[in-house]
């Protein structure tokens, strides 16, 4: 018995730590975005048919039994949507990890709890739980973290707000307070203080299950701070690295630019402050109790992964300022600069076109405020088009240069960008190196309509 016990401990061990290391090992020179791929989970069904269990708190009585209904309709509509998005990761590296992370701290439950954890492509630092048992963690929260004892509170935060049945109950308080003839003003006020109760709650719930798994429950404070402030933010003038000569807007307000609007109340930061006051300071317990290496892997394929959605979402100041964040510790990484290249390519593009304010706007910041993030958005709205294009195109052509036959999406952001100068005449040669290079590659069909 023992020996089948310790050979299933050994092949759980080699499926986590293989299944993460294929990814890691490339990071150092290149980077390939996490594709779905092979079999699609059976939960993923279960979610697209509206097959998981919803449990109901029978207890409270003033929900009628068609509001119940419409609750449990509402959890599987906002389920089958998320599932078919394409913004939930499988067979990913990562998933395992948070997975293993997840089933230890559910041992020490007095029952059993049925969650099942998922990795989202948001780039924003969140997680949610449903009344399901669905986990979702943002890829942007796994970037956001230093160590697994801090993501072990993320988990177990989210498991008190599924163990003390705050989906439904929030369901009901949506409820009660719609069919209140009240001023706005003072639902929203019970509304909030309705959210710090739960909040503080889950915390409560957190703590305790930390401390019986053997992590520090100091990582609790720790969370908050990265809730309010960019693990990544730096003091340095991170346009020094696309051109020397360049300089930061020394006075930032880009407020009037984004038109941000009021923070979510549990992230507002007097929220934030009000949690971290219930929370013990204590030190015991331990920062790692899996792997203080898998949690380093796991935690830049996110950050890579963070940068690589922000582009697929058309966000490309923050993938600019994520991308020269982590070129700080991968100078040589060919994903990076081709990042940065297409980046400023985009924004060029949109500056050109007197649309870059327009994108800016879209794109809402995260909760958290990054003043490096913040100094790139300001230089890129006040910069002129042709110093915008001058620094560009330098940056670009030097590394169409040195990685020319090493990757293809800088190639094609060479032609692109000086199709868009210059003309289809002065791209042509560039269109001509890629098909030469690249035949067969996911721009194939584009460059040859170009070049008709």
């Amino acid at each position: 018995m023992k020996i089948k016990i310790y050979k299933r401990l050994i092949i759980s061990f080699f499926i986590l730590l293989y299944g993460i290391i294929p990814a890691f090992s490339q990071l150092t020179d290149n980077y390939t975005p996490i594709e779905p791929k092979g079999k699609i989970p059976e939960r993923f069904f279960q979610s697209l048919k509206g097959k998981t269990s919803v449990k109901i708190v029978v207890e409270d009585e003033q929900l009628s039994k068609r509001q119940k209904r419409e609750f449990k309709t509402t959890t599987q509509f906002a389920l089958q949507e998320l599932f078919l998005s394409g913004d939930i990761y499988y067979n990913d590296p990562c998933t395992p990890y948070v997975r293993q992370i997840t089933k230890n701290l559910l041992k020490h439950l007095p029952e059993s709890a049925e969650v099942d954890v998922f990795i989202s492509r948001f780039v924003s630092p969140n997680a949610a739980v449903w009344q399901d048992g669905t986990l979702i963690l943002n890829i942007g929260l796994l970037a956001q973290l230093e160590n697994e004892a801090q993501l072990a509170f993320v988990i177990a935060h989210e498991i008190g707000h599924h163990q003390l049945h705050h989906p439904f109950r929030q369901y009901i308080r949506t409820q009660q307070l719609s069919n209140i003839q009240k001023r706005t003003l003072d639902n929203l006020k019970a509304q909030v203080a309705y959210n710090r109760q739960n909040e503080q709650d889950a915390d409560a719930f957190a703590l305790d299950l930390l401390a019986k798994a053997g992590y520090t429950t100091n990582s609790a404070h720790e969370v908050l701070n990265l809730l309010t402030r960019d693990r990544f933010d730096t003091n340095e003038n991170l346009l020094k690295d696309l051109h020397p000569s360049l300089g930061a807007c020394k006075e930032i307000d880009i407020a009037p630019i984004l038109n941000e609007g009021s923070v979510k109340s549990h992230f507002a930061p007097n929220m934030i402050a009000q949690r971290q006051e219930r929370l013990p300071d204590t030190q015991d317990g331990q920062l790692f109790l899996l792997s203080n290496q898998n949690f380093k892997r796991m935690n830049d394929i996110a950050q890579f992964e963070v940068i690589e959605n922000a582009y697929r979402g058309a966000d490309y100041t923050f993938c600019l300022y994520r991308s020269l964040v982590l070129k700080k510790e991968y100078p040589n990484n060919i994903y990076l600069k081709s990042k940065i290249a297409e980046s400023l390519f985009q924004l060029y593009l949109y500056k050109k076109r007197d649309r870059l304010l327009q994108l800016l706007r879209h794109h809402k910041q995260p909760h958290y405020s990054a003043e490096a993030h913040e100094k790139i958005i300001c230089y890129m709205k006040r910069i002129d088009e042709n110093a915008f294009r001058q620094m560009a195109e330098q940056l670009i052509l030097q590394y169409y240069k040195s990685l020319k036959e090493q990757s293809e999406s800088i190639v094609i952001t060479q032609a692109k960008f000086t199709e868009l100068v210059y003309g289809i005449d002065k791209a042509r040669p560039y269109f001509d190196h890629y098909l030469e290079y690249y035949k067969g590659g996911k721009h194939t069909q584009y460059v040859k309509k170009r070049l008709e």
